[in-house]
């Protein structure tokens, strides 16, 4: 039968019907001769290659059961996403200013007449502009008035603006920004001294340093409120990792310690990652501290009668997966562990 001829509409259902079931039942026979096929070879490849026949074929067969049903074609293609919004995005955090621009006198000129041109009342042709201020840098000429009184027994000098040091020469803005720049928005030092030259501020890594230095001492005491903050959570996490020393020694590296809590996190540089650095930390602690499973930290918990420790599952993972390879036993296990994560 000629079916690009045929015009009875049942006809072509019932051919295509008998289609479906046969590619159906090709399908099971290739899918179970490629499991021979890969058992027999060894070689899982052997599946691989043999996978996009497959999905050459059962996509055929989704396309006659849905022309069988009488569904067009074009529905089976994947429908693009609708946009859930258009035009500009919205800019509530940024000021808003109006600003009103008009034609210069000669320009007032009808080329028309030759008559002048006078500004319509109310009458304006409106749009936004997103614009940028960009930052400049000045060096300020401070100026504290003194005053004293006629009976001369009081001086009195007027404040300045804060500073990042006192007496210093750069101001408290100076080294926020310094430090915003760093650590916020990752700017190495030595890449802001190239954006500050370029302003016109010639200054070193060194200077910027000092700022980053002498801001650290002043949020001091707000580094020790966040640690005991942290340390008020009833479960908190506990890592340590190496850090290149900067005193010139070639001894071992550093330990950063980390102790994080919900929305707070807090790093303690220390010289090893030992007992007695785990009792300086956190001896203290009452709670439950997720953590490495070292024999230091199960000999400080054991100095800390409120302690309970609970080993981190991403290093049992790790152990397990490590074993797979010639153990396929141990992916039991890590089956477990992924449905505990989920």
């Amino acid at each position: 039968m000629d079916l690009r001829r045929e015009h009875d509409i049942e006809q072509l259902r019932r051919i295509a019907l008998a289609q479906q079931v046969q590619i159906e039942q090709l399908l099971r026979v290739l899918q179970a001769k490629c499991e021979e096929l890969e058992a027999f070879k060894g070689d899982p490849k052997e599946l691989q290659r043999t996978l996009a026949l497959v999905e050459s074929l059962t996509k055929k067969q989704q396309e006659v059961a849905s022309a069988a049903a009488g569904e067009p074609a074009a529905n089976l293609r994947k429908k693009r996403k609708q946009r859930e919004r258009f035009g500009p995005n919205q800019q509530p955090d940024l000021i808003s200013e109006e600003r009103l621009f008009e034609l210069d006198e000669p320009d007032r000129v009808c080329p028309c007449c030759g008559g002048e041109l006078c500004p319509i009342k109310e009458q304006f042709e409106e749009s936004e502009l997103i614009d940028v201020i960009e930052v400049s840098y000045r060096v300020v000429k401070v100026k504290q008035q003194k005053y004293s009184c006629r009976c001369g027994g009081a001086l009195e000098t007027a404040p300045g603006p804060e500073r990042a040091a006192k007496g210093g020469r750069y101001s408290l803005d100076f080294a926020i920004k310094v430090a915003v720049d760093k650590y916020l928005d990752h700017l190495p030092l030595a890449r802001q001294e190239r954006i500050l030259r370029r302003h016109g501020l010639v200054v070193t890594t060194q200077t910027l340093w000092d700022q980053l230095e002498l801001l650290a001492r002043r949020l001091g005491s707000a580094n020790v409120a966040l640690f005991a903050h942290a340390l008020s959570s009833g479960v908190i996490g506990l890592d340590q990792t190496s850090w290149k020393r900067l005193d010139g020694k070639l001894d071992k590296p550093w330990q950063m310690w980390c102790i994080t809590a919900p929305g707070v996190v807090c790093h303690r540089i220390r010289n090893n990652k030992g007992k007695d650095t785990f009792n300086e930390l956190v001896g203290r602690y009452h709670g439950i501290i997720v953590c490495d499973a070292l024999k230091t930290h199960e000999a400080g918990a054991r100095d800390g009668p409120g302690i309970v420790l609970a080993a981190c599952w991403a290093h049992v993972f790790r152990k397990f997966e490590e074993a797979e390879p010639d153990h396929p036993e141990a992916n039991l296990a890590l089956g477990w562990i992924r449905e505990l994560y989920v």
